[in-house]
């Protein structure tokens, strides 16, 4: 009914400026008319009347093969300025042949016709021009002038004299009830100075941006919002443009991104979104070779363990796109599980999703799994990953990472998975603490079962922090602002390698489907840009918070925890290293290990763990990673190598340097 109600509403909209548009078709011939023949000599016209009806339908004909009526009045635009040149022209000109084919053009003057085209056009834009302003309030407010704001809007500039500034500037004034009022535009670029955009002028540059805010503070406009309207703003633009606006107590926001989308609406730009960190790592972002992943993805049955964690979930939505045969999702967590399986059904609702749960330590359990679904394409997720936990329980760690990560492995060679993708991390490279050990054991076995298998591929892709991830700083960061600080940091020097989460797993499906065909054992690694200083992170995620760092927020520093480092790498010395300068990712050369050595090893582990013997068997994870240095004081007597059947574990160097 009520849909039923709307239609007719706008049929009668659409009648009713169809009927305006013939009468001012009528007007402008009897304008023509009345301008050539004067006040005196206009009545004496002969037929007057008959020829503004014939007028009349002439016009209402090209009226409607031009088109004309489906043209919307309150976004009329150059081309519907350019329709109504040619409806005009074609109506003036049929009414012209007409009258000399029917009475060899008496009574119509040469200038007629073209008056009557010239009224006509100005008749057909006014209407439109019109009540587009009227639309916009345009005629009734200042807003966009350094004028007394509108009660309820906040006064904001904007940042670059650019299509979407002028696309937003257009939006606001259209919505009758819109947040902002836009007191100016701030422009780096020397031409544009002083310009205007639909009224709004450019005040000056961003060198000048606190020099613009207190001039409107003195004519009692309070700036609150810096909205920046660059389509790819550069990530250390944005930076500088977060630091300042939060020493002056400015939000800082962004125009989103409108690529490859037909959603552009008024409201869509009217939502700018908050600038955030992933905004902020001082690189561009990195999009991966979607036709490389959708070969290996589309149409085959994919597995991934972990996949209620932070990346494992967003590998799933990611792996989703591409259309697998049948997606399993697997995790020991049954609230994670159950969440994602929700948002993946709902999403996409014609996918084969299965859920399984599946904790990656129970062999007998991930074999049942594999034999039933029988995988062509395994990501491997599943991890304990948060340092200090896994330091304070190595030997869960070692069951979840190292042996799990064994369960998976055997189960994806025994039942002729394809290929084989490892998710591990900087930390492998050169550890200190047990979580970064096992992933590297991990890698090892790994790499150890791909030189060997004549069917399986595996690929071992590595890479830094994660934004935003389950247990990383942003979220304990974000706790504390709330708070009202401190912010706790360990130590003033302390950096790592950032990327946001849909980067990695981007990053992560390229660098697996480059490797299909590529030598055996090699890791992927994923170019992280340059390191991130664990503070400037927090006074960024203070300043993005409207505070300002070391003054309203304070920063401590707490100390390095158990196995942590200052830094962290991305290949061993031994690891040689070569990029493509075209792609997203290094790749390291293998180091495999004595594969007798690694299975001895392995057993003589799962003896020990049943023992709960936590010293015994960091020892044994050192003898498979001797680069391995453990500085936790709960396990420090495990830094002596050990030896089985004379084969020795090396001891590392006590002092190593950063890998460029």
């Amino acid at each position: 009914m009520v849909l039923g109600d709307a239609l007719n509403g706008t049929r009668l909209w659409r009648l009713g400026g169809s009927l305006l548009d013939v009468l001012s078709a009528a007007a402008a011939l009897f304008l023509a008319y009345f301008t050539v023949f004067g006040s005196r000599l206009f009545y004496t016209v002969p037929e007057l009347e008959e020829k503004t009806f014939a007028f009349s339908g002439i016009f209402l004909l090209f009226f409607w093969l031009f088109s004309m009526q489906r043209g919307s009045w309150r976004y009329v635009s150059i081309p519907d300025i350019f329709t109504i040149l040619k409806v005009s022209l074609a109506s003036v000109a049929a009414y012209t042949v007409a009258a000399f084919l029917t009475s060899r053009g008496m009574n119509v003057p040469r200038s007629v016709p073209v008056l009557t085209f010239v009224y006509l056009v100005i008749g057909l834009s006014l209407t439109r021009l019109s009540y587009r302003l009227a639309m916009e309030h345009s005629l009734f407010s200042l807003r966009g002038s350094e004028a007394s704001p509108l009660v309820n809007v906040h006064d904001v500039l904007l940042y670059g004299l650019t299509d979407n500034a002028e696309s937003f500037i257009r939006a606001n004034r259209r919505g009758a009830a819109s947040e902002f009022n836009i007191v100016g535009i701030v422009d780096d670029k020397v031409l544009n100075q002083a310009r205007t955009v639909q009224g709004v002028k450019v005040l000056g540059d961003f060198t000048q941006f606190e020099a613009i805010v207190m001039r409107l503070k003195k004519k009692g406009i309070v700036v609150s919002e810096l909205i920046d309207t660059e389509m790819q703003p550069d990530r250390q633009h944005l930076a500088e443009v977060v630091e300042k606006c939060g020493r002056m107590r400015i939000k800082a926001s962004r125009i989103p991104d409108f690529r490859g989308t037909s959603l552009l609406t008024s409201q869509s730009i009217l939502q700018p979104k908050t600038i955030d960190l992933g905004d902020l790592l001082g690189r561009p972002e990195i999009t991966a070779d979607l036709e490389g992943v959708a070969r290996m993805v589309s149409g085959r049955i994919v597995l991934v363990t972990g996949a209620g964690g932070s990346i494992g979930s967003e590998l799933c939505r990611q792996i989703a796109e591409y259309r697998p045969d049948m997606l399993i999702l697997t995790d020991s967590s049954e609230f994670h599980l159950y969440k994602l399986d929700m948002e993946i059904r709902e999403n996409y609702p014609k996918l084969n999703v299965v859920t399984a749960l599946v904790n990656v330590r129970d062999r007998g359990r991930v074999a049942n799994v594999f034999a039933r679904f029988h995988p062509k394409l395994v990501f491997h997720a599943a991890a304990l990953k948060h340092v200090p936990m896994v330091e304070n329980n190595a030997v869960e760690g070692i069951k979840t990472n190292l042996l799990g990560t064994r369960n998976v492995a055997d189960a994806a060679v025994r039942h002729g998975v394809e290929h084989f993708v490892m998710i591990s991390t900087d930390k492998a490279v050169n550890p200190t603490n047990v979580m970064g050990a096992t992933k590297r054991a991990a890698e090892a076995y790994c790499q150890a079962l791909d030189v060997t298998s004549q069917s399986t591929l595996f690929t071992t892709v590595r890479f830094g922090n994660v934004l935003g991830s389950n247990g990383s700083v942003v979220p304990r960061f974000q706790k504390q602002i709330m708070a009202g600080g401190p912010v706790t940091v360990t130590h003033p020097e302390i950096v790592r390698f950032f990327m946001t989460i849909p980067e990695a797993v981007c990053l992560v499906l390229n660098a697996s489907a480059a490797h299909i065909g590529s030598r055996r054992g090699d890791i992927m690694v994923l170019d992280m840009g340059k390191p991130v200083k664990i503070i400037d992170l927090a006074e960024r995620m203070i300043q993005l918070a409207g505070f300002r760092p070391h003054s309203d927020i304070e920063i401590v520093f707490t100390g390095l925890r158990p196995g942590e480092k200052l830094y962290e790498e991305l290949f061993d010395p031994s690891e040689v290293n070569q990029k493509d300068p075209d792609v997203p990712y290094f790749v390291a050369s293998p180091r495999v290990i004595d594969k007798d050595v690694l299975h001895k090893t392995l057993a003589m582990l799962e003896g020990v763990i049943a023992n709960e013997d936590q010293v015994r068997a960091v020892e044994l994870l050192n003898h498979i990673v001797p680069e391995y240095t453990p500085v936790g004081p709960a396990i420090a007597s495990a830094s002596v190598g050990i030896e089985i059947e004379g084969k020795g574990a090396k001891k590392p160097p006590s002092h190593r340097k950063p890998v460029a």
